[in-house]
Order: structure tokens, then sequence, then C-alpha cells
């Protein structure tokens, strides 16, 4: 019996002499062989399988986070202590400029590096044990480059004048230096107490106990940085900052008692841990835990953290 002029034979023949076609796949309406869909994924899979799992790409994250956020700090936050384009900043707009730029820096680096941009917090953040030595010198390279390069792309955007009147009627622009009034003494008690309240607050966020409590975090540091920059501003300048400090200092030429930033600030960043560590911290136990929290849904929430091993997720 014949079927569209072939035997059943012939018919045979020709579906074995036809060239195998690979497998095709459909999604959301759109055919695909399997040949196309490896070669279109397989840069994807190169690079979540042996660039970006790797220790070094992480490291190189962190540092870029670092850099980064840093560099904003200081580019918009001293854009907001620009006298210039018609606009006369006083101490509570700088402070609260600020403020609000270290919320946009944890928004956007806080789940890549911990949005540290600070070496004083990360020296906090290596004596409370969340980061390790070597990643704690990667993020000061990191804080400082940042800081000095946000800056300089400050200066190269802004007009000169407004720099070179900052010098003539003061220290210069966003330059951090005590008030004349000011002792040398008090001025770095100031520096230490101000930067102490600030180590404080991060070691309650990384208390164990605050896991829960994560919620409007960079709102809450925002007005945090706000109100002690407000508070300490006309008197130190609140900087609480080696990195925040040196920049302006290097790119305006100005030292007037700097070394004040590198002794106060620091010393607190070892100081304030030790104390919170060994004294107000307490461990999570799984018994405690449940105790303290009736049963819930499961829900799925992402918590910033600083240790570098893995995010925390609950």
């Amino acid at each position: 019996m014949e079927f569209n002029g072939l035997s059943k034979d012939q018919d045979h023949q020709h579906q074995q002499q036809q060239p195998q076609r690979p497998p095709l796949y459909e999604a959301n309406g759109v055919t695909a062989g399997t040949r196309s869909v490896q070669e279109g994924w397989s840069f994807d899979v190169v690079w979540q399988t042996k660039i970006s799992n790797t220790t070094s790409f992480d490291v190189l994250v962190k540092f870029l986070g670092e850099f980064f956020g840093t560099a904003t700090l200081m580019f918009l936050g001293c854009m907001g202590c620009l006298d210039g384009f018609d606009n006369a900043t006083s101490n509570f707009s700088r402070g609260i400029v600020f403020g609000f730029t270290v919320m946009i820096v944890i928004l956007t680096f806080g789940v890549v590096s911990g949005a540290h941009i600070n070496p004083v917090v990360s020296i906090a953040a290596y004596i409370y044990g969340d980061l390790s030595a070597m990643m704690t010198l990667v993020y000061f390279v990191a804080q400082f480059a940042g800081a000095i390069c946000g800056y300089g792309l400050l200066m190269a955007v802004a007009p000169a004048t407004y720099f070179d009147d900052a010098l003539v009627t003061g220290r210069g622009s966003c330059v951090t230096a005590p008030h004349d009034s000011l002792s040398t003494g008090s001025a770095l008690a100031i520096e230490f107490l101000v930067t102490g309240i600030l180590i404080w607050s991060c070691c309650g966020v990384w208390d164990p106990r605050n896991a829960k409590h994560q919620d409007s975090g960079p709102l809450k540091f925002a007005l945090l940085v706000a109100a002690i920059s407000v508070a300490a501003g006309p008197a130190t300048g609140a900087s609480m900052n080696p990195a925040r400090t040196l920049a302006p200092c290097l790119w305006n030429n100005s030292y007037h008692k700097i070394w004040i930033y590198f002794v106060g600030p620091p010393l607190a960043g070892i100081v304030m841990p030790i104390f919170y560590k060994y004294i107000f911290r307490k461990e999570v136990t799984p018994d405690s835990a449940t105790e303290a929290e009736p049963p819930r849904e499961q829900v799925c929430v992402c918590v910033v953290h600083n240790r570098e091993s893995n995010d925390v997720k609950v």
C-alpha cells in the first residue's frame, strides 16, 4: 500500500536520511533549540560558576563597594557644604546633607560591603569579630582612595573660585578643624566622644539580639549622623572619620591640627567596641529566640550583616 506516492519502506528510508534536529524547547511562547540556548547562556554560566563566586572576586566587589560608597559620601556630602551657586549653607543644612548622604550609601552598598565608608567603623568591626585583618586593610585602602577621588571629582565639576573663597574666609571648603575657642585637649575629647557614640550605635546594630530589628536601618543612621553633625559640627566639624578629614585637607593643602582626627576617632574605634563586646553584647540561643517570639508564618527577610562569610537570612 502506498501513501503520498511512497511505500512504507521508502518512507522509512527517507526519514532515516533526514538530518537529526536538536530537540526544541518552548518557554513564554519562544521556541529555541538546545544548542542555541547553551551558546546564549555560556557566559552567564562561566560568570556564575568560575568568576563571581571566587574569593578574589568577593574581595574586589567589597573593595569597590567601599571605594564608591566613600566617594559618594565626599562628593555629595561636601557639595552640601559648598557655599556657592547663590546658596549659603548653615551648620544644620550641612549636618542634614551628610546624614542623608550616609543613608543613600547604605541603601546602595549596604548589602555589598556593609557600607562602612569609615576606617573607624572597619576597626570596630574587626574588634567585634565581623571583619578579618586582611579585609580591614582592604577597606582602609578603598575608603581613603574613595574619599580622595570623591572630593577631587567635586573640585573638578564645581567652580574653583568657591574653593578659593573658602580658603580666604576659613580653613577650606568641607575641611574639618577645631574651633579657635577650643583647646587641643577639648577638641580631641569631643571627637573621641562623638565617634564613640557612632561606634556604639554600630555595635548595637551588630548585636545578635538586634538581627530581627533591622527595619529602617538606613534612615536611623541618617538621623544619627545628622544629629551628631549638627551638635558637634561647630566645635570640631564632627568628622568621626579620618578618610573624610584627609581628602579635603589634601586637596586644599590645609592641615590645621589634622592629627586630632587621626587620634580621637580611631581611639574610639578601639575602645568602644571592646567595651560593648564584653559588657553589653549577648549571644542569641535557639531557646531564647523561640521564647521571645511566638510562632508565625515563615517569611524570607534578608538582613544586612558585616560578616564576610555569608549574608544572614531569616
